[in-house]
C-alpha cells in the first residue's frame, strides 16, 4: 500500500532520540512504552527509523544536562542522521518528529512553566546532525538546573539557524520542579546557573568555538540494551556516563 511518507525525504532519515536522565525511574518506566507505542501507531511518524538512547549521569555532582546531551550525540552520531533531545517527563500525544535541516522545537501544548513561544528552545528539540555540529552542541558549563537550552538558542542565532516552532501536544508527567524550592523561588543551583549565563552572555560567539562538542570529555561506564515492558527496543541503549569532577 502506498503511504504519503514513502517518497518524503523528511521520513527517510535515521532518528536517535536522546534522553538525558537521572533519578526518574517512574518517569522512564512510563516514557519508554509510551514512545515506542507512539512510533508504532502515529500516521506519519511510524515511518521514521528511530531508536532511543537514555544517557544517565553517574556520581553525586549536580546534573549537567547540556554535557549529558552532548555525550548522547557523540555516542549515536555515527549511525544516525538527526537527533531529538527529549525530556523524560513529556509524552507525545500529537507531534511531528520528521527531519528538518533547521533545528526545531517540537513541543508547545503541555508545557507547564509559561514558556515564551518565540524564544523557548527546550523540552523536546530536534537537530540535523550537521546543524548540531555547526553550533558546537550544548555548552558544558551548566551544573544543576537551567540555562543550557537558553545558550543553545543563542548559539543557533549566532550561526544563522532560526529554529522551527512546531505545535506538538504532550502530556507532562508530574514531578517537583528541580529549579524551584517553592513557587517562583529559584534554588541555589538555578541562581548559580543564572549568574553563569549572565557572565557568558556577551561572549557567546567566542565561547561557541571553544565550549561544546569539541571540548567534551566523558567515559562510558556501562552500556545496556534498552527494553520496554520486557521487550527489547531495537538498536536502543541505556548508557551510564562519567562526566568527570565538577570544576
Amino acid at each position: 500500500m502506498f503511504r504519503a511518507a514513502d517518497n518524503d525525504p523528511r521520513y527517510a532519515r535515521r532518528l536517535a532520540i536522546i534522553v538525558p536522565y537521572r533519578d526518574r525511574a517512574d518517569h522512564l518506566g512510563k516514557f519508554l512504552p509510551h514512545v515506542t507505542a507512539y512510533f508504532q501507531q502515529d500516521k506519519l511518524d511510524r515511518n521514521i527509523r528511530f531508536s532511543i538512547h537514555v544517557i544517565e549521569q553517574i556520581g553525586n555532582d549536580p546534573f549537567n544536562r547540556g554535557r549529558v546531551k552532548n555525550c548522547g550525540f557523540a555516542l549515536v552520531k555515527h549511525a544516525h542522521d538527526y537527533v531529538c533531545f527529549h525530556d523524560v517527563d513529556y509524552l507525545p500525544l500529537w507531534a511531528d518528529y520528521s527531519w528538518s535541516q533547521s533545528p526545531a522545537r517540537l513541543i508547545w501544548h503541555g508545557l507547564t512553566l509559561g514558556e515564551d513561544w518565540e524564544n523557548f528552545f527546550g523540552g523536546v528539540v530536534l537537530f540535523d546532525k550537521d546543524a548540531f555540529e555547526r553550533v558546537n552542541g550544548y555548552p558544558n558549563c551548566y551544573w544543576g538546573w537551567g540555562l543550557e537550552d537558553h545558550e543553545l538558542g543563542e548559539r543557533c542565532k549566532l550561526a544563522g539557524l532560526d529554529f522551527e516552532r512546531r505545535d506538538g501536544t504532550y502530556m507532562a508527567l508530574p514531578h517537583k520542579h528541580a529549579g524551584f524550592s517553592a513557587p517562583g523561588v529559584l534554588t541555589e543551583e538555578a541562581r548559580r546557573n543564572g549568574a553563569v549565563f549572565r557572565g557568558r552572555q556577551g561572549n557567546i560567539a567566542a565561547l561557541l568555538e571553544s565550549d561544546g562538542l569539541n571540548s567534551l570529555a566523558f567515559n562510558v561506564v556501562e552500556k545496556r540494551p534498552l527494553s520496554a515492558q520486557g521487550q527489547i527496543i531495537p538498536h536502543s541503549f541505556h548508557y551510564f556516563v562519567d562526566l568527570g569532577a565538577l570544576p
